[in-house]
Parts: structure tokens; C-alpha cells; sequence
């Protein structure tokens, strides 16, 4: 008779015990008290906050910037309007900004300007058809040591060919035209390039990489 009350009394303070296990259990999960925050939220929230205050209002160097001064200069002529059979009569100056090598390819940026503004120039910079792509890859770089000459790089997207420059200007005045075209890698040992514009006299520039 004894074991069953034994029995039966550890049975009930087992029985209180996990009752008050599991309503402590419970009182942990109420909303009375807020998690509090993991270590990584408050990097997170930390480093968007360095970031943030990191941001620096650009535009005064942006409206400032000027392009880098020209390291050659050749002139030529233009045609005054379109068609194959323009000949070019309108003197005009093209500059080269800079030639970029490297291992993947060769980058020309230049600019064209006149005196006389000329609305439509003609297709004396381009060779492809049709006529309205406007390409400027008439324009070659020969390497003198190497001999050879390198043609504006094209690309083709949907069956249809494009070159990897800016497109030919339609007009060109006394304000300089930029325009970039991309060129095959020249050799490593080519320092020097000769830039030759259809009727503009041949100019030798320095590659840079």
C-alpha cells in the first residue's frame, strides 16, 4: 500500500513540474518582451548606414570634367553632302585623343571638327552599305613595324551586322565631334600607330596600356 502512494506522489510531482516547464516555456514566447536583434542585423543595419553617409553629391566634378587634351592633330577635308559620289571639298581637323591597348582589344578615340559647319558630311568615313549606318570604319590604324592594318571591329545580333564605334556624326562644326572605335589587340611591341582618316593626311600617336 505504501509503494502505490510512493508511486502515486511521484507521479504528481512530475506531473507539476512539467506543467511549470511548459508554462515557463510559454511565457518565454509572449509578446510582452521584444527579440532582441541578431548580431548580423545590426552589421547589416550598421554597414547600410556607413554606406549611406559614404555618398557624396558628384555632379561638380562630373559638370567639370574636360576631355584630355589631344596628343595629335591632321587635317583634311569633307564632303559638304551624301553620296557615294561626294567628293570631299570642306577643310576640316581631326584630332586624336588617345589610342588604348590591350590584350583583348585596341580602343581609338578621336574627334572631328570645321570651321564651316557642315549639316550633312557625306559618306567619305564609311565603306559599308547600306549607306544609312553611318559607319566610320574607313578608318584604319597601321602598325609601320608590323606592317599591317586593322580594321574597325563589328559584331553581328540578330543576323544583323553592327560596328563597335560610335556612329559616323551628321554634323561636324567648330565645337569637336568625339567618337570611339574599337580595333583589334595590336601586337605588345607596338608602341607607336599610324592613324590613317580617308582625305586627311596619315598621323603617328603613341598606344597607351
Amino acid at each position: 500500500m505504501n509503494r502505490r502512494r510512493a508511486a502515486s506522489s511521484r507521479a504528481v510531482m512530475g506531473s507539476i513540474a512539467l506543467t511549470a516547464v511548459v508554462a515557463l516555456s510559454l511565457a518565454g514566447c509572449s509578446g510582452d518582451d521584444k527579440p532582441t536583434p541578431s548580431a548580423s542585423s545590426r552589421s547589416s543595419s550598421t554597414s547600410s548606414g556607413s554606406a549611406t553617409a559614404a555618398l557624396k553629391d558628384q555632379s561638380a566634378a562630373v559638370l567639370a570634367f574636360t576631355s584630355p587634351a589631344p596628343v595629335a592633330r591632321t587635317e583634311g577635308k569633307l564632303a559638304a553632302q551624301v553620296g557615294a559620289e561626294s567628293s570631299p571639298t570642306v577643310p576640316a581637323t581631326a584630332e586624336i585623343i588617345s589610342v588604348q591597348g590591350s590584350d583583348a582589344s585596341t580602343i581609338l578615340t578621336w574627334q572631328l571638327s570645321s570651321a564651316t559647319g557642315i549639316r550633312v558630311q557625306g559618306l567619305t568615313l564609311t565603306t559599308t552599305a547600306p549607306a544609312a549606318r553611318f559607319w566610320p570604319d574607313a578608318v584604319r590604324l597601321i602598325d609601320p613595324v608590323g606592317k599591317k592594318s586593322y580594321a574597325v571591329n563589328t559584331m553581328v545580333a540578330d543576323n544583323t551586322e553592327f560596328c563597335v564605334c560610335s556612329l559616323y556624326p551628321l554634323h561636324v562644326g567648330p565645337v569637336p565631334v568625339q567618337m570611339t572605335a574599337e580595333y583589334p589587340p595590336l601586337p605588345a611591341t607596338a608602341t607607336t600607330i599610324s592613324v590613317r582618316i580617308p582625305s586627311f593626311a596619315p598621323v603617328t600617336v603613341p598606344v597607351t596600356r
